[in-house]
């Protein structure tokens, strides 16, 4: 039995360790892509796709057909797409209409840049009526910190914002959205602050709740809904009923019950 396991494993490593990808991405226009799918060279009736990832989620795995279909219809229009097709080395698959990812777009992100106190970024190729929507990563999910206005410009154009970071890894992202409703994404910004993490006290609250620094928050009920936002040490919860709160504050989540 220990023998026959040796040989199943190796098999199977040695798939992997023979295998080749084909990378498109665009953006979302409202339709699907179509792979034609041939046999592998073994001999052995294969088909030639191992797996099929859609921005980094896998979607298809040992397709058992001469073409298949990469089905999109979830995403919304203008989404930024990435398709990864994983293939046996012998052979290839043949995207048939990679035109309908194709961007008509010619913006671009230059640069990002994140320090102690701001962030920065560059793009170029700017058209009318575009605007910049600022994200940080907080509680596992983007949130929108600002929105610019666009310059403007086909050139050039540099911004800078101030920003607040947590305790740990920060990371920010601008969102370009353009005037037609063509969407695009920066890379991700990243920098590791050294503040504290932040408390808070007292965990049964009558008036005020306080923080051990200044910081970004949101108060929100049993329900999850947001009660409060805002920014500072000190939170006025007087006017809440009492039951049981959740603190949203430094990427953190705290629950509190309110006397």
């Amino acid at each position: 039995m220990k023998y026959r396991f040796l040989i199943l494993f190796t098999i199977f490593c040695s798939t992997w360790l023979h295998a080749a990808e084909i990378v498109l991405s665009g953006v979302y226009q409202g339709k699907n892509i179509y792979v034609q799918n041939p046999f592998s060279g073994g001999g052995n009736k294969d088909f030639c796709t191992i797996e099929v990832f859609v921005n980094n989620t896998r979607v298809y795995s040992n397709i058992l057909s001469s073409a298949y279909e990469i089905d999109l219809s979830h995403h919304k229009l203008h989404d930024p797409i990435a398709i990864k097709i994983v293939h046996k080395e012998d052979c290839k698959p043949k995207i048939l209409n990679p035109q309908v990812l194709k961007s008509t777009s010619s913006f671009n992100f230059n640069s990002v840049t994140v320090t102690s106190e701001h962030l920065t970024w560059a793009t170029k190729g700017e058209k009318p009526n575009g605007k910049m929507i600022v994200e940080h990563f907080v509680n596992n999910s983007w949130s929108v910190i600002k929105e610019i206005k666009g310059k403007e410009s086909a050139i050039m154009c540099n911004y800078e914002i101030p920003v607040y970071h947590n305790s740990g890894i920060n990371k920010f992202r601008i969102k370009y959205v353009e005037g037609d409703g063509q969407v695009f994404y920066s890379q991700v910004g990243e920098f590791n602050s050294t503040l504290p993490p932040v408390d808070f006290y007292p965990k049964r609250v009558s008036d005020k709740i306080f923080l051990t620094r200044d910081s970004d928050y949101e108060i929100l009920d049993a329900y999850g809904n947001s009660k409060l936002k805002g920014r500072g040490k000190e939170i006025d919860v007087k006017a809440e009923p009492s039951g049981i709160y959740y603190i949203n504050a430094d990427n953190k989540t705290f629950k509190i019950f309110k006397k």
